[in-house]
């Protein structure tokens, strides 16, 4: 099998006019839909606010390093996201929302398990170890203690509904009679940490470690057939 072709993922500029993933307020109440203008100031300001995270870390930066880099107002940074911890999570969520994008595509999918679980672990893996996520990731193990309920709520729409969305895969394939899983959720969270064993911990402190392209793909191989097949002789 050849090794698929990276696709490049989207920059914030690229994702802001694709839906995030629903926060807890969202639910409660819709944002109003924004000018033009106001558009173009928040794509700025998570622009810039992507920068100066990455650079500095959530405590260490500040609304005015923000709003110096890109423009605009404190009053209207507040406005349209209500502070820092706020700007932090809409950057977070369109900085991730391609690997939601996966999640979703892989919902929909009737393909096999080698194939599917290969296609969506690479290209998670891909997602994953682009540089804006992995410091966004760094910034969470370090600093996510700050405000620990609105991640509660990122937590419960991103990584908990990807795990549902393949955990629904496997039932199917299931249903097919392609597999036999008595949990599917715990199943869905264990191929996760098979997938990002190396990225969560090694990778995080040395990138090199994560390989090219092509070693992360045979990996990824290796894993989906252990987690299909095991290690007991057939």
């Amino acid at each position: 099998m050849t090794t698929p072709a990276r696709a490049s993922l989207p920059t914030l500029t690229d994702m802001s006019d694709a839906p995030t993933q629903a926060s807890p307020a969202a639910d409660a109440a819709p944002a109003p839909k924004l000018g033009r203008r106001a558009e173009a100031r928040r794509i700025a300001m998570m622009d810039a606010a992507l920068k100066v995270f990455m650079e500095k870390g959530f405590e260490r930066a500040t609304l005015g390093d923000i709003v110096a880099l890109s423009g605009g107002s404190r009053a209207t940074l507040y406005e349209l996201f209500g502070g820092k911890e706020g700007l932090f999570l809409a950057v977070l969520e369109v900085v991730t929302g391609h690997i939601s994008q996966l999640m979703n595509d892989i919902a929909e999918s009737c393909g096999p398990p080698e194939e599917v679980l290969l296609q969506f672990g690479t290209s998670l893996l891909e997602a994953l170890v682009q540089p804006d996520v992995m410091a966004m990731n760094r910034i969470l193990v370090a600093e996510g203690r700050l405000f620990p309920d609105q991640l509660e709520g990122f937590f419960r729409t991103g990584p908990d509904q990807s795990r549902e969305k393949v955990a629904n895969y496997l039932r199917r394939a299931a249903d097919q009679g392609l597999i036999v899983v008595d949990d599917p959720i715990t199943a869905a969270r264990i191929f996760f940490g098979m997938v990002t064993a190396g990225y969560s911990f090694e990778g995080q402190i040395n990138p090199a470690r994560l390989g090219d392209a092509a070693y992360r793909h045979t990996y990824v191989q290796q894993v989906v057939h252990l987690f299909l097949h095991g290690l007991c002789p057939r």
